[in-house]
């Protein structure tokens, strides 16, 4: 990837892959490739991107090309706006348009490319070179990346205060909480916080690092330590000394790392892989997981002094679902921030949209919010946000499956009723013969049924499933009864969209 320091207007790439975000910064001029393969610029891991996907290249004069290299599963161009504007190849592009292998076309800031099934958008980058949190007021509350004005639950105003305490010391935090909701912002705020804020905050996450990396990464290793080992390097403990480090993910480190770990926390020293002499090191621990820790050591996959150590204080942070009211200044200020760095308006967020967020689960927290807000304004083509452009109906398969739901259109404590207990296939024959034979089911009028499903379908906008849960039945009892009552099966009128890049 070739870059001239000279650009006007920097622009970075954003990988939406796997629920992240991965950014990479852009050169004004040259050639950008790619792909899956190890020799490309930009290389995404998904199995729908070939090894040589596509080129991007740069004119130095703010132009951009895309070329398709021929891949397996090819690349879509959705346009920023409204898709119909003139392109200077004279072809007006429309949504879903695949682009032909060898062609080029332009690409500007703001339009998405679908590589695969990869969605990546060319945005003016943000920017600026990591550095030193300012200090802050400690009567304050504030979570970084100007997020304070955010904390709405009580709950959460309650883990910061916390956590603002917590860091005047160099007492050890464990912050606990599902993946997504927010724990790497809350080690933050203790970093800022802290007498440390003009040391670097090191983020490890524990996850990602082999037994052996991980321990040469935390405590470095010295020439010839293992094959591979061609010089003296300082780990990350010793580079980071005079700032905070953040162990993400900890409950996944090997038990031979903590217990190295836990001398550190004790003594306050390190040794290198393969030195005899150990070294000073000053930095402050704030450790995070989703897992039960107490669990872990239950089970042996954990040491219990090394999580007494780490865990001076522990802060939960809530699931999203926990705390509903912080749902819409969230979204807002994601899709607010998301808009203006892309340089596109806006879109209004609809009541509707909103009711939507609130009754969806959000299994993947403040992470699946962020997402779904940076995608919403390219499926919604500059009109307001519906539900439809967010993910509240994606799960409902999962959400209710067919053996948890009654398979009568009545209601399910009357068919409890009628048939009494249930039996599991382990006791059913011991106590089949003792069971009063079932009663019948209610009958119901042919065209009163026809006439309930027609409401629960024009009610859910033709959407099967959650016509389904309506009726207090499964999509497939649904489906039957569409079949045999000769009824088309429907579609979804909103929401029912093909080729969507997200």
């Amino acid at each position: 990837m070739s870059s001239d320091s000279t650009a006007d207007t920097p622009l970075e790439l954003i990988v939406y892959l796997k629920g992240v975000s991965l950014t990479h910064p852009l050169p004004k001029r040259g050639t950008v490739r790619i792909g899956r393969g190890t020799q490309s610029d930009v290389r995404i891991d998904d199995s729908s991107v070939s090894r040589n996907h596509v080129l991007l290249h740069f004119d130095g004069e703010g132009g951009i090309e895309l070329e398709e290299l021929g891949s397996s599963n090819g690349t879509q161009l959705f346009p920023s706006g409204n898709g119909q504007e003139e392109r200077e190849d004279t072809q007006q592009i429309k949504l879903n348009w695949f682009v032909k292998a060898g062609n080029r076309i332009q690409v500007r800031p703001g339009d998405v490319m679908r590589i695969g099934s990869v969605p990546c958008v060319v945005q003016p980058a943000t920017g600026e070179a990591p550095k030193a949190a300012p200090p802050v007021d400690r009567a304050s509350r504030p979570p970084s990346h100007n997020e304070s004005r955010i904390l709405v639950d009580p709950e959460m105003k309650r883990v910061y205060d916390l956590a603002v305490r917590a860091a005047k010391s160099d007492i050890g935090v464990l912050i606990l909480g599902e993946t997504g909701v927010g724990k790497e912002l809350l080690a933050e705020t203790i970093h800022v916080n802290s007498r440390r804020v003009g040391g670097q905050f090191l983020r490890l996450n524990c996850v990602a690092l082999s037994d052996s990396l991980l321990e040469s990464e935390l405590f470095g290793h010295e020439k010839g330590a293992f094959t591979g080992a061609t010089h003296s390097r300082a780990g990350l403990l010793e580079s980071t000394s005079g700032g905070t480090v953040f162990l993400d993910e900890i409950g996944e480190m090997p038990l031979k790392t903590q217990a190295k770990l836990l001398r550190v926390l004790e003594e306050r020293r390190i040794m290198r892989v393969g030195s005899t002499r150990s070294r000073t090191v000053d930095v402050r621990f704030v450790a995070a997981t989703n897992r039960n820790l107490q669990r872990e050591i239950a089970r042996g996959t954990f040491r219990g002094d090394l999580f007494y150590r780490i865990s001076g204080i522990q802060l939960r942070v809530p699931a999203l679902r926990e705390r509903k009211d912080e749902l819409e200044p969230l979204a807002r200020h994601f899709l607010e921030t998301f808009c203006r760095r892309s340089g596109v308006p806006v879109p209004e967020l609809s009541p509707s949209a909103i009711d939507a967020m609130r009754s969806y689960a959000w299994p993947g927290n403040v992470r699946e919010l962020k997402n779904a807000m940076e995608r919403a304004p390219f499926l919604s083509a500059g009109g307001p946000i519906l539900p439809e452009h967010l993910p509240q109906t994606q799960l409902e398969e999962d959400l209710f499956p067919e053996n948890e739901v009654t398979d009568v259109l009545t209601n399910p404590a009357e068919l409890l009723a009628n048939y009494g207990r249930r039996s599991t296939s382990d006791d059913m024959t011991s106590t089949t013969k003792n069971l009063p034979p079932p009663a019948p089911l209610p009958m119901i009028d042919d065209q009163a049924e026809r006439d309930r499903i027609t409401e629960a379908l024009d009610q859910c906008g033709g959407n099967q499933t959650r016509a389904a849960k309506l009726l207090g039945i499964s999509r497939r009892t649904l489906i039957n009864r569409l079949d045999s009552f000769g009824m088309p099966r429907p579609r979804k009128r909103t929401g029912e969209r093909t080729g969507d890049p997200w």
